[in-house]
């Protein structure tokens, strides 16, 4: 061009031929193309776009908690997400599009009633989407059924059209086992609770191997379960493996996963609970009771932090933190030859022991208001505080069954409460055989008697803070005169002098 710049063209060369046929010069005719070059780069452009906006996508499903399927209107699999694996514990479809009843299973919106997917599907075709449904999705390997909660939307074409339908699926079980769980959730301020505290926040700051120990019932899942809501795994599963409840021949299985054919039974392959637990915690509640050759496969997890599913050859490695728990005496349980003193050694790198109920007595007001309210809220009961006699017979009772008792006491009283305040005689009866003149101890050692000044200044203060501080409610509670209440409040400094 005159002007010096390049000009794309396309070109054509005709020769000219003579009547003999003899080429005697050629005809060139010259297009400019600029236009479609610039279309062609516009198109690169927005292919490139469009690439990266579906990678970017990609990158956004797969790291979401919640499992997500594109499913077309014959019910056939489009796309899935890593989280789909985590629910139904399986691997996706090798090829795609693949029958969505085939590969995950059937909706029952209830325990007995059957819903096939093509009548979801023409419900979604006619552009109305599903909100928070829930359902159970059963298959071979899940019997009883998944239970989940469903959305889906609708995909549109050009012409306004369903194409294809978006679904969500969360695992209600996972999700009620995984939400965040601040220690403030554990109810408790005696001397041995709040260092407890700072040793579940030192354990919370890193992946350290946790030992929880203590009685049956006073909480060492709730204290796993918050260590790991305050760790940087939050966003991950939490996965628990309750090793006293597995059957022995099953245990491997469900802990390793297995492939298809590994077994009589294993119609198809399943990912394990370490696999289930990548990126996340996983917490071996009662691991005393372990078989000892168990024992060693996962002395030998916690080493190399790999896996092999049962009936596979490949490695797989596993992100994990471990937490384990026991009511045993593991030290005495090496020594008699039932525990594998190399995996004490692995998982008791930072021990914290939970004390039973009856080592922290001061903190049984506090529970039973927790309880109280906590049921008189689900139960939709007027029940607002416990009576002072309630409140001695249970501060009286040992309980052998430590905080899971105390609880049931309650929410039985509750049950049968039929005032606004919660009466002893709804007590079980294993607590109002209790009546005695045994001294109410707020220590750790009994042999140190507390002061009665400092059992009626925790009873007032226990008194104020259930009735809202309403010094007349309290009063009427504790059965005394608000002129008594006002002068002990002050004597004891729980109010302000005048």
């Amino acid at each position: 061009a005159k002007s010096g710049r390049e000009i794309p063209i396309d070109y054509n060369i005709t020769p000219i031929k003579d009547e003999m046929g003899t080429p005697t010069g050629i005809v060139i005719t010259f297009h400019d193309i600029t236009k479609y070059k610039t279309m062609e780069g516009q198109l690169n452009q927005s292919i490139s776009e469009l690439r990266h906006q579906t990678q970017l996508l990609k990158t956004v499903f797969d790291s979401m908690y919640d499992g997500i399927v594109v499913l077309g209107l014959s019910g056939e699999i489009l796309f899935t997400n890593p989280s789909m694996k985590q629910i139904f514990g399986a691997e996706p479809p090798d090829t795609l599009p693949s029958k969505w009843s085939e590969t995950y299973g059937i909706f029952y919106p209830d325990k007995e009633t059957r819903v096939p997917i093509d009548q979801i599907l023409t419900h979604l075709s006619q552009g109305v989407a599903i909100r928070d449904q829930e359902f159970f999705i059963r298959n071979e390997e899940q019997p009883d059924g998944i239970h989940i909660k469903a959305s889906a939307i609708p995909l549109l074409g050009e012409n306004q059209e369903v194409i294809a339908c978006v679904c969500v699926l969360r695992d209600i079980l996972r999700a009620e086992l995984e939400p965040s769980r601040p220690f403030d959730e554990i109810v408790g301020k005696s001397p041995n609770m709040r260092q407890m505290f700072t040793l579940m926040q030192r354990a919370a700051e890193s992946d350290i191997t946790v030992l929880i120990s203590g009685e049956s019932g006073t909480g060492k899942e709730l204290v796993a379960h918050a260590i790991h809501a305050n760790s940087h795994r939050k966003a991950g599963p939490f996965i628990t493996v309750n090793c006293a409840a597995i059957p022995e021949t099953l245990i491997e299985s469900e802990l390793f996963g297995h492939e298809r054919g590994a077994f009589t039974g294993a119609t198809t392959q399943r990912i394990g609970k370490f696999e289930q637990a990548n990126r996340g915690t996983i917490f071996f509640d009662e691991i005393g009771d372990m078989e000892l050759a168990l024992q060693a496969k996962l002395l030998r997890v916690l080493q190399e932090r790999q896996i092999q599913r049962v009936g596979g050859a490949a490695n797989i490695r596993i992100d994990i933190r471990v937490l384990t728990a026991t009511n045993q005496d593991l030290e005495s349980a090496v020594e008699a030859g039932t525990f594998r003193e190399d995996l004490f050694y692995r998982i008791e790198v930072f021990p914290i022991k939970v004390l039973p109920l009856k080592n922290r007595r001061e903190d049984i007001p506090l529970l039973a208001d927790h309880f109280l309210r906590k049921y008189a809220e689900k139960m939709k009961k007027s029940v607002k505080a416990i009576s002072a006699d309630a409140l001695r017979l249970l501060m009286q009772y040992d309980f052998p069954g430590n905080v899971r008792e105390l609880e049931n006491a309650i929410e039985r009283a509750v049950l049968l409460e039929t005032t606004e305040q919660l009466q002893s005689s709804n007590l079980p009866p294993k607590i109002l055989s209790t009546i005695s003149s045994k001294p109410i101890f707020f220590f750790r050692d009994p042999t140190e008697i507390p002061l009665f000044q400092e059992v009626e200044r925790q009873t007032l203060a226990h008194a104020l803070k259930v009735m809202d501080n309403n010094i007349t409610k309290a009063a009427q509670a504790l059965n005394i005169d608000r002129s008594t209440l006002y002068r002990k409040l002050k004597l004891y400094q729980l109010v302000e002098s005048d």
